[in-house]
């Protein structure tokens, strides 16, 4: 991968780049995203108000499981940040901390305020308007991320079920799961990037998510990184879910937080509401149903995990979006006088 962010662009369409969405297609999908927000959120307190016990667990909360939940949560949106500080970088962008940090923040508050994760398209307009970061080298790294996360969460999943599976044959789908989704990887590396073609919307994602997996691939450092990340995400969002079946009165073994918060992991490829609110807290109780957690605990589990990036999104997000709405109104370093290197 090139090391300067002055280069060009892949050619081709890019589905999904910010600059390119269709207005209408976006006005039309996000009546029906929010639809399906209030339809998720509405099922949520039907359940809770069904199962008034399960509000009992959650009112055991004490103020150190909250603390611990929070500084988790902040961690992770930690990682995230570094995440975008390290890919940056490697365009020749060095992003502040209150930078790489902040469009964490505020990533994460636009995927609820918008839908399909909204926030991101925030943090690549600010990326391209004050560091000249093209929108298809954004979209590129992004797609790659999806893969690497995939790539990482299978493999640990791969890992932690083979000796439990020996023992465990009900525990063979999770393991024929994980291979499964672990198997696009190889696979598409026999795909030409240039042999899906066609103007359907589907066919151009898998497109762009193979060509910008193909450009990260070839920066081994740069995956290196990125992997090393992943992998300490992973490890952080296992901490949050296992210090939230603790908090709720219903501890389980830190393997089976891991196994859940890897499964949940898959939810981000059903993004239909904003912050997959619902989405995620169903696959949570379908795999604390097949770990032996149950399904209501997954899920409670799931909702104290939702209250908390709730909390850092709409805590954090406001204050960041002032910050980097000045740093994009103060001058860019060697054009003065200017926000965004015009005349």
């Amino acid at each position: 991968m090139a090391q300067s962010r002055n280069k060009e662009p892949a050619p081709g369409p890019v589905a999904g780049a910010p600059a390119e969405e269709p207005q209408g297609r976006g006005i039309m999908r996000s009546p029906a995203s929010l639809a399906a927000f209030l339809a998720a959120a509405a099922g949520i307190c039907a359940y809770l108000g069904y199962n008034p016990d399960l509000v009992g667990h959650l009112m055991r909360l004490s103020p150190r499981d909250a603390l611990l939940l929070y500084a988790l949560g902040l961690f992770a949106m930690g990682t995230n940040g570094v995440y975008q500080r390290v890919v940056s970088k490697t365009f020749g962008i060095d992003l502040r901390p209150r930078e790489w940090f902040g469009l964490a923040a505020v990533t994460a508050m636009g995927n609820y305020l918008t839908p399909f994760s909204g926030g991101l398209f925030a943090r690549a307009a600010y990326l391209k308007r004050r560091h000249d970061f093209p929108y298809t080298d954004f979209v590129a790294v992004l797609a790659s991320n999806y893969m690497i996360v995939i790539a990482v969460v299978s493999i640990t999943g791969m890992a932690v079920l083979l000796p439990l599976a020996a023992v465990d044959r009900g525990l063979w789908p999770l393991l024929l799961f994980f291979a499964a989704a672990l198997s696009v990887l190889p696979l598409s590396l026999f795909v030409p990037l240039r042999g899906l073609g066609g103007r359907h919307r589907l066919l151009l994602r898998a497109q762009q998510v193979l060509e910008g997996f193909a450009r990260v691939r070839g920066d081994r450092v740069l995956l290196a990184k990125l992997t090393g990340i992943t992998l300490l995400n992973v490890a952080v969002g296992a901490l949050l879910y296992d210090a939230a079946f603790h908090a709720i009165g219903s501890p389980v073994p830190w393997r089976t937080a891991l196994l859940i918060y890897l499964l949940t992991s898959f939810a981000f490829l059903i993004n239909i509401t904003p912050g997959n609110l619902g989405v995620q807290e169903i696959a949570a109780g379908l795999a604390a149903t097949i770990l032996g957690a149950g399904a209501d605990m997954g899920f409670l589990a799931s909702l104290v995990v939702r209250a908390v990036t709730i909390l850092l999104a709409f805590t954090l997000g406001p204050v960041f979006s002032c910050i980097l709405a000045k740093e994009l109104a103060a001058p860019r370093d060697g054009a003065p006088g200017t926000a965004h290197g015009e005349p």
